[in-house]
Formats: C-alpha cells, structure tokens, sequence
C-alpha cells in the first residue's frame, strides 16, 4: 500500500507540464526533422516558464535501454520561437535568426528512441523518434532518365534553328 502511494505521489511531481515534438518538416524550416543519426525536436509555446532553467534531455533506445548521452541546455528566454538551433542569415545585409529547435545527436540509423525533457520537477512528455535508414550512394541509380528528353528537346530546336537559318538565306536571294 505504501509503494502505491509512492507511485502516485511520483507520478504527480513528475506530472507532464509541456510538450515536446518534432520540427515541423512542412514549415520549410527544416528538410527533415528525422535524420540518420540525429533528429530535431521542439518545445511548445507554453514552456515560456522554464526560460532559464536548466533542462535535461534523456533519450532512451527502445530495443536494448541503453540511455545516449545528451548534452544539458538552458531555456531560452521565449520569442516568437522558443527552441535552440539557430540559424543566422545575412540577407539583404539585415541578420536575422531563425530558432528551430534542438538536436538529438550520437543516435544510430533505423532505431526508435524515446525522449523526455525535464526541468527542475516539470517533466515533457514521452516522444517516440525512430532515424531513417542512409541509403548508400553506390545504389543510387545514374541512368539517363532525364538526359534522354533533354537530348530530343535539343535534337529538335537544332533542326528548328537550322530550318529558320536557311528559310532566312532563301529569303534574302529572293528578296534580290
């Protein structure tokens, strides 16, 4: 009776208080939030109350258990985007920074993991990222699937350019 409610008094402070999930692919922020041995995730607009503490990423292999090690940040204070990797651009000769969220690294290709976010007592919740499989690039196919259509579509404005080239000699014989 006494683990029981332990359990529960575990359950309650480590209650889920913020998302975490992937950077959005669609945004065309990122090319692909999932990578082979790395994948960005993002926290939600309504963690602004961590900014400044200290949070500590766990991420977990589902098939084996083993915890890979992953470096600890410090909230950033909110903007209209409140995630870490940041890219800084200077065009137009204006910088701005574009924040797009944190990286998971040190995973390996074609496995799940689970990952967590805590701070202090606040705890995110479980979310569940498999990296892709890198594809070889001996096996990418170098065949002239476009090259043959660019060859006809030159073949073709060739003749058409080589036509109006004697249409305009005939032209100015006649025109003599």
């Amino acid at each position: 009776m006494k683990l029981l409610i332990l359990l529960a008094l575990a359950s309650i402070s480590w209650a889920q208080e913020f998302t975490i999930s992937l950077a959005n692919d669609n945004m065309g922020e990122v090319v692909a939030s999932r990578r082979s041995m790395s994948a960005i995730i993002t926290m939600d607009p309504n963690s602004c109350n961590l900014a400044g503490e200290t949070v500590i990423v766990t991420v977990n292999n589902t098939s084996n258990g083993q915890v890979i090690a992953q470096p600890n940040f410090v909230r950033p204070v909110c903007r209209n985007r409140r995630d870490l990797i940041s890219l800084v651009s200077n065009a137009d000769g204006t910088p701005q920074t574009l924040n797009l969220g944190y990286m998971l690294e040190m995973l390996q290709p074609s496995t799940t993991y689970n990952v967590y976010l805590r701070a202090g007592t606040i705890r995110s919740n479980m979310l569940g990222v498999t990296t892709i499989s890198p594809v070889d690039y001996r096996t990418i196919d170098l065949g002239f699937g476009r090259s043959g259509a660019m060859v006809v579509i030159t073949v073709i404005l060739s003749i058409a350019m080589l036509a109006l080239i004697i249409a305009f000699i005939v032209v100015l014989v006649l025109s003599k």
